[in-house]
């Protein structure tokens, strides 16, 4: 389903901005590197609905009525105390144009050091950063967790297979998906350490005791 967004020109600006808002009206603000920044405003439901469905790494079209431009959304600003989205910068691309745009990681498969051995898998990564022309921007990248087969294995940004036309821009020294040891054996390790300290103690409070009787003795 492709994201498009009905937008219109924005005459009112400053203060009175936020009698927009009360009325459901979102400002937004496009800008590109061929196309004159203009100020716009949309409905705050459907902008909303589009960025829910894009995001910031998939294309939105735009629509004044007339004309559609491609953009993606880049910064989203919303109320401190509400969180209502409150501004939204577009940024507005050629179809033949080399963007750089954060794609979702899904993880994929199963993990035979989880399966087998008990392991936690633990993401590290929600996204990663890529370099494609606009028309070639995958969705999501998928990652298989199968070929994690032991404890504290990870996987790197470096070992995702991506289509030659996108590059990946994420240092590929980073983990993005790695198996720990299962918690209860961390647990366990601990028990065992409190019950030698608790032998120890013990035994200090033997020796002593014995000490004490070896002293009371001699001094009768």
């Amino acid at each position: 389903m492709d994201a498009v967004l009905q937008i219109q020109e924005r005459t009112i600006e400053g203060k009175k901005v936020k009698n927009l808002r009360n009325q459901g009206i979102t400002p937004i603000h496009l800008y590109g590197s061929e196309f004159d920044s203009a100020s716009m405003q949309v409905k705050m439901s459907e902008l909303i609905a589009v960025l829910n469905l894009a995001g910031f790494s998939s294309p939105i079209t735009l629509n004044d009525g007339k004309n559609n431009v491609i953009a993606f959304a880049r910064e989203v600003q919303r109320h401190p105390l509400t969180e209502q989205i409150i501004h939204v910068d577009f940024q507005i691309v050629g179809k033949d144009d080399q963007v750089e745009v954060e794609v979702p990681v899904n993880l994929i498969g199963e993990s035979p050091a989880v399966k087998n051995l008990g392991g936690v898998l633990i993401k590290l990564m929600e996204t990663i950063r890529i370099s494609s022309k606009v028309n070639v921007v995958p969705k999501s990248i998928e990652l298989d967790i199968s070929v994690i087969e032991s404890l504290e294995q990870s996987i790197l940004v470096s070992e995702i297979e991506v289509a030659e036309d996108v590059q990946i821009v994420s240092d590929e020294s980073f983990a993005i998906a790695r198996v720990i040891p299962p918690r209860i054996e961390v647990e366990e390790e601990v028990e065992e350490e409190i019950t030698e300290g608790e032998d120890s103690e013990d035994q200090v409070e033997t020796d002593e005791s014995a000490d004490s009787e070896t002293d009371d003795k001699s001094e009768k």
